[in-house]
């Protein structure tokens, strides 16, 4: 495969213009065709491009992995069954961009092909969106968690207990702001009943780290990189994680598009102990661009056992679409009915709109 030259390491780090390093790559995949006879030597070069959020960050990773297993330009010796291999004649590029809603909304309209984002992302855009079924949904790539974190010393055991509390929930009409919004809502608290500081990501970290927030709601993979850094510090304040558990689980799943119920481990941050609470799907999504024939050549790819393999080395999980999954943030690509072998539900969105 092509990933062993490293092409995809090289162009995934180089932001918005990362897939014009691509060319410099394929005299290399001519070189390794030569030891075979090529499987389809008629077979026309069909490029793929996957929008991941910029370096550093696991969707980037999994993004790099995904575009390595999924390429195989033409000329390259016939696939073998107890072998990982890509779709013939594809070249799969990760493309970093700043930020998640650039990816959906470049899907939506046509601009990238594909792009692994959070769920979400994808369900706030499609049900703001005119033409809602211009995103659709190809798998699960892996989960992140619901970290509700809390200082000690603000003396809280349950989120039901935040109330009179300094809490991070975002600039208004941010992700942020929903998340905060919902788990508030799920845990019996409006927003009236807590004292809301407009702070998310990193700056809501710092303020909690500095006594300026008693508690924060942040979704990331496990362990959130940012978080570790925090409470590795010598001068880090003691913190907890609070549980997402009991009937609260399904109210926020129906408001938010939570795919299952999880636990973060005991050491997965210093000094914190392992809560239960729930995961959130990112999603690798598809657009118009994509037609049902791709699909299920991607689905194909997907679904290989030598593939699977190949994307869950190193301790990832790699669910594609959960046979109990709650909902979906948008619907399953009509190309792939019956390669998961589940009826996935799509989440209504709230007040009438697209569903």
């Amino acid at each position: 495969m092509w990933a062993n030259f490293g092409c995809a390491r090289r162009f995934a780090p180089m932001s918005r213009k990362s897939w014009l390093i691509l060319p410099l790559c394929l005299p290399l995949l001519g070189l390794a065709a030569l030891a075979r006879p090529p499987a389809d030597p008629d077979l026309v070069v069909r490029y793929l491009r996957i929008g991941v959020v910029e370096t550093g960050e696991r969707g980037f990773d999994m993004g790099a992995s995904l575009a390595a297993m999924l390429s195989r330009p033409p000329g390259m010796p016939a696939c073998a069954d107890d072998r990982a291999c890509g779709v013939p004649g594809m070249v799969a590029l990760a493309q970093a961009q700043a930020r998640s809603a650039d990816i959906v909304a470049d899907v939506a309209t046509g601009r990238l092909e594909t792009g692994l984002v959070p769920a979400d992302r994808v369900y706030a855009a499609r049900c703001q969106s005119a033409n809602p079924d211009n995103i659709t949904i190809l798998g699960e790539m892996y989960d992140e968690a619901l970290h509700v974190l809390v200082r000690t010393d603000a003396r809280v055991d349950s989120i039901a207990g935040l109330k009179g509390k300094r809490v991070a929930i975002g600039p208004a009409g941010s992700p942020a702001r929903l998340l905060a919004d919902r788990t508030l809502s799920a845990h019996g608290l409006r927003r009236q009943d807590i004292r809301g500081v407009e702070l998310a990501g990193e700056e809501a970290l710092a303020a909690l780290a500095d006594g300026k927030l008693d508690a924060l709601f942040r979704i990331a993979a496990v362990p959130d990189a940012a978080l570790a850094d925090l409470t590795a510090r010598t001068d880090a304040p003691p913190l907890r994680l609070l549980p997402v558990a009991g009937d609260a689980v399904g109210r926020l799943s129906g408001l938010h598009p939570f795919g299952s119920v999880g636990h973060i481990d005991d050491g997965a941050y210093p000094g914190i102990k392992g809560v239960d609470t729930l995961m959130q799907p990112v999603v690798w999504i598809a657009g118009p661009a994509v037609d049902k024939d791709l699909a299920r050549a991607l689905g194909r790819a997907l679904t290989s056992t030598p593939n699977r393999t190949v994307l869950q080395k190193g301790g990832r999980d790699v669910p594609l679409l959960r046979p109990v999954a709650l909902r979906m943030s948008a619907p399953l690509h009509p190309g792939l009915d019956g390669f998961y072998r589940v009826d996935p539900i799509t989440m209504a969105c709230p007040r009438g709109g697209p569903r």
